[in-house]
Order: C-alpha cells, then structure tokens, then sequence
C-alpha cells in the first residue's frame, strides 16, 4: 500500500533514535496495516512519562523518576493502527501482525549494520506482567 507517517506522526516522534524512524517508515511502507504514532508516542521528558504514570486507565508502569521509561532515552515508540472508524487501540490481531512485521524489518536492519549486534528489539506484547500492544523499544 505504501503508507507514510502523517504530519502529525512526523511531529510526535520527534526526539527518538533516528534507527528507529527509519525502521517505522520501512514498516509503513511495507504494510497492509495502517498506523501512526500518538501523542506522546515518542521521546517523553520525565514530566510527561510521569502525567501519562497518573493518568487513568493506567497506561504506563513506569513514573519517569524513579523508574524511567525508554521513551525518556528516545529507545522506544508507541503506534496506533487505524481501521474504518479511526485510531483503534482494541485491534489486537492488527498489532500482533504489525509486531512481526516489526521484528522482521528489525532483524534485516540489524544484517545491514544499522543496529548493534548487542541491541535488541523488544514488543511490549510480549511481555508478561503488563501488555502494551502499541509499544516497541530497542535495550542494550
């Protein structure tokens, strides 16, 4: 389909590792699944990880202080995917798909020395103790 970030998506993920831009944009392209990244969705200050700790429903674990999130370092990024009504934070097969899509473009940018062989790639619904479907971070 050859999808691209909207203006918006372009402002929100400003301040995160510019590997990470890359990898979204090439995702976009190649996917038959639309998406964008939220408010929020990329490099947060302390102030605003710790906003988004109190809001409710819980949305992050993590109160920017005394445990910072990667969105901090610019290491992570959160997405929306879109179907006929809108954002859709409840499309839970489409996250899965664009998770593996995700890992593979990860996993090819890595053979092509944009990533650290030490780095890893990490979806947040693949976590255990709180799922997170729209988030993905790169650790070391």
């Amino acid at each position: 389909m050859d999808f691209k970030l909207s203006k918006n998506s372009k402002k929100n993920i400003k301040g995160i590792d510019k590997r990470l831009i890359k990898l979204v944009n090439r995702v976009l392209a190649k996917s038959d699944i639309d998406f964008g990244i939220p408010n929020y969705g990329g490099f947060r200050t302390a102030q605003e990880q710790n906003n988004l700790f109190h809001k409710r429903p819980k949305v992050t674990q993590l109160d920017g202080f005394k445990r910072q999130s990667y969105h901090q370092s610019g290491k992570a990024f959160d997405i929306f995917v879109y179907d006929e009504h809108g954002a859709c934070w409840d499309c839970t097969e489409k996250y899965i798909a664009l998770s593996k899509l995700f890992k593979a473009e990860y996993a090819m940018m890595k053979e092509e020395c944009i990533f650290k062989q030490d780095e890893n790639f990490t979806w947040g619904g693949d976590w255990t103790r709180f799922k997170d479907l729209p988030h993905f971070q790169i650790n070391d």
